[in-house]
């Protein structure tokens, strides 16, 4: 069973150039910071938000076939998957106009998940701010996983920077990491990942706004739909909207100092920009809810993909399976 280890010198390893926060003794809300400008890869870019309808063309068709089986066996759900998805991608690989220099390849894994998975008494963070991304959320039922966390925390200068800092870590759906159109891009050793929803398998479902459709497993069991959800939990005859989450980017500036922490006026490109409240949207922390689902008439714990932050959840309610571990 394969277990990942996180790329510390992968393609994404960022380097700060220019426009660097003032490092003197100056208080936090007296910064005029302007926003960072680093490099990663082959790209510069200014730490603002991106489009994020602007992704990276799918015009590819792999050479490799889709292989994927679902099965059980005892009290366990167990995928077996070669990582390639059933849809065009972006072009990848060390070849001009590439998208990052990792080509895609076939990445053999099986993921283990319970059949019938149960609540933690806590959550489980897929990154962990002392170490770094420390689980990948889970797996569409094509194969492929969904791996929301990049690995990309201040001050952009590689993980062995005195001052790295994970609890401000970069969204890869906010800036330009080399996401093509499937909000996807490739690990050094050649897996196909989605940081978002994953737009052409979403297609090829032919997914209804009037009901819920599942799309795959989470890292602890728990099942994952997409976006869509009934009105009233636990009643399917309540009709289906789409379900919002429950995050809200937060206001003024952030509190670093641009040495330690960054500084300037929250935009989104950080995780930690964003702020978790009871009060906006249907979903919980881990962009999920209890209730009736088509496939659990008697009401279960479920994820949810969304089309806006966190996009795909960031945490686990349930105790997650070490085939997801990244470290």
């Amino acid at each position: 069973m394969r277990r990942f280890i996180l790329p510390f010198l992968s393609y994404f390893t960022a380097f700060v150039l220019l426009n660097s926060c003032q490092k003197e003794n100056v208080q936090a809300q007296d910064l005029d910071c302007a926003p960072q400008e680093i490099q990663i890869g082959p790209n510069t870019m200014t730490l603002v938000p991106v489009d994020l309808s602007q992704r990276g063309s799918c015009e590819e068709i792999l050479s490799y076939k889709s292989k994927v089986t679902i099965s059980s066996s005892g009290d366990s759900r167990v995928i077996s998957s070669n990582s390639i998805p059933d849809h065009k991608v972006g072009l990848f690989g060390r070849i001009p106009g590439s998208l990052n220099p990792n080509a895609i390849a076939e990445v053999n894994d099986t993921y283990r998940v319970p059949l019938s998975p149960e609540k933690a008494p806590s959550i489980t963070p897929l990154l962990s701010t002392e170490r770094g991304p420390q689980y990948q959320f889970g797996i569409l039922l094509n194969g492929v996983i969904l791996d929301p966390e990049a690995a990309e925390p201040f001050p952009h200068e590689g993980f062995f920077n005195a001052n790295v800092n994970w609890e401000w870590n970069l969204d890869a759906m906010e800036i330009n990491l080399g996401l093509d159109c499937n909000n996807a891009h490739v690990q050094p050793q050649g897996k196909y990942h989605y940081h978002g929803a994953p737009t052409l398998y979403l297609k090829s479902l032919n997914i209804s706004s009037s009901q819920m459709t599942l799309v795959g497993y989470a890292a602890d069991g728990f099942p994952v739909y997409y976006k869509y959800g009934y009105i009233d939990s636990g009643q399917r005859s309540s009709g289906v909207k789409e379900l919002i989450p429950g995050y809200r980017l937060k206001t003024g500036n952030r509190p670093g100092d641009g040495v330690s922490a960054p500084c300037g006026a929250y935009n989104g490109v950080y995780t930690n920009d964003w702020e978790f409240s009871e009060d906006v949207g249907d979903l919980d922390e881990c962009n999920g809810r209890t209730g009736v689902t088509p496939e659990y008439p008697g009401g279960t714990y479920y994820y949810v993909i969304t089309d806006d932050f966190p996009f795909l959840p960031r945490c686990l309610k349930g105790v997650p399976s070490q085939d997801f571990r990244i470290q």
